[in-house]
């Protein structure tokens, strides 16, 4: 089904360009709504599955949100799997009979009894959370869960950089002078930001040139104050982010109350009506 606007919708909100991960996050909205919505409010996106003898070659991914399973049109009432046995087991008191099937889950599959033959094949009808899509009234909500999943990818923490060097070091990353512990600029030792510490030990203990280590402190303070500042801008969008994530979860949460409130109350309306024709 038809998502494309749902994704333009996350893109505006998030800022994030469509990516694989966003397609991932819309069905997991799509998923999350179908797992709130009583199923009874959601029949426009009822799906059956296709027809099998015994079950088993419909797969678990549908048993999230079974409706309901027949075999030759009559309802299978849900039994443990270790009740199977005697469901199929025809001198049983609790043998399942044509007009009294049951079914239960095993290996991954939905298995009925009594096993059909092709004439009285069984089917699942379940919701197809695919249908939550740009034509439903439940589409806000896919939108703002996907979009608290994009706030959440991009709250995740990563360090500033502040002039890195070519090897990708940083000034916490203490690397020796060279062998001859000297400095020159053959060598690259003076913007190497991960040998500043030892150029300011050279500069204390070997040169004794007080004036040269106070400069060098001063570079290095300069770089740590830089590092500051680019740490807070990062904390303040993680903080950002965080907020954002909290906020369109609760709306996605607030769009499929509505959207239950509103729909029960007609279901209601509909039940009370029809109650009033038939006296």
């Amino acid at each position: 089904m038809a998502t494309t606007n749902i994704s333009t919708e996350i893109v505006s909100i998030t800022g994030v360009t469509a990516h694989g991960a966003s397609d991932d996050f819309i069905v997991s909205g799509q998923k999350f709504v179908v797992s709130k919505v009583p199923k009874e409010l959601l029949t426009f996106a009822q799906k059956a599955s296709s027809a099998s003898t015994d079950g088993s070659a419909i797969t678990f991914s549908v048993n999230d949100s079974i409706i309901d399973v027949q075999r030759n049109g009559y309802s299978c009432k849900e039994i443990p799997l270790s009740e199977s046995i005697w469901a199929l087991d025809s001198s049983s008191l609790k043998y399942a009979t044509v007009k009294h099937p049951v079914w239960y889950h095993k290996q991954g599959a939905v298995h009925f009894a009594p096993v059909t033959d092709g004439s009285n094949a069984g089917y699942v009808f379940y919701i197809d959370y695919s249908k939550i899509d740009d034509d439903s009234d439940l589409r806000n909500a896919v939108i703002y869960y996907a979009a608290s999943k994009e706030f959440a990818k991009l709250a995740i923490f990563t360090a500033p950089t502040v002039a890195s060097d070519t090897d990708g070091e940083e000034l916490t990353s203490i690397t020796q002078l060279d062998a001859d512990n000297t400095i020159d600029d053959f060598d690259g030792n003076i913007i190497e930001v991960d040998q500043w510490w030892s150029t300011l030990g050279h500069f204390i203990e070997d040169e004794e040139d007080t004036e040269l280590a106070s400069a060098q402190i001063n570079k290095i303070s300069a770089y740590t104050q830089a590092y500051g500042t680019e740490l807070e801008k990062v904390n303040a969008k993680t903080a950002h982010y965080l907020q954002m994530t909290i906020k369109y979860y609760e709306w996605a949460n607030m769009e499929i109350s509505s959207y239950i409130q509103n729909n029960s109350k007609v279901i209601g309306q509909t039940i009370a009506a029809q109650a009033t024709q038939q006296r």
